[in-house]
């Protein structure tokens, strides 16, 4: 499953780095898109919880088609 995750701003580099397995690109509403691959649901409650421990804010999460 792909799934993208939309964040409020521009993040950092660091930031970036932390999600190796995704895809970073300036949304057109002028935060940020972050996706790509998620292998199960145990992975992505991986992801949900480095962005938490991140401070980060998701506005929203959607499930792309493959």
């Amino acid at each position: 499953m792909r799934y993208e995750f939309l964040l409020p701003g521009r993040v950092s580099e660091m930031v970036c780095d932390a999600f190796p397995e995704l895809t970073t690109r300036p949304s057109p509403t002028g935060g940020t898109a972050m996706f790509g691959s998620v292998r199960d649901s145990a992975h992505l409650h991986g992801l949900l919880d480095r962005f938490q421990a991140l401070g980060l804010t998701i506005v929203e999460l959607r499930q792309l088609p493959d």
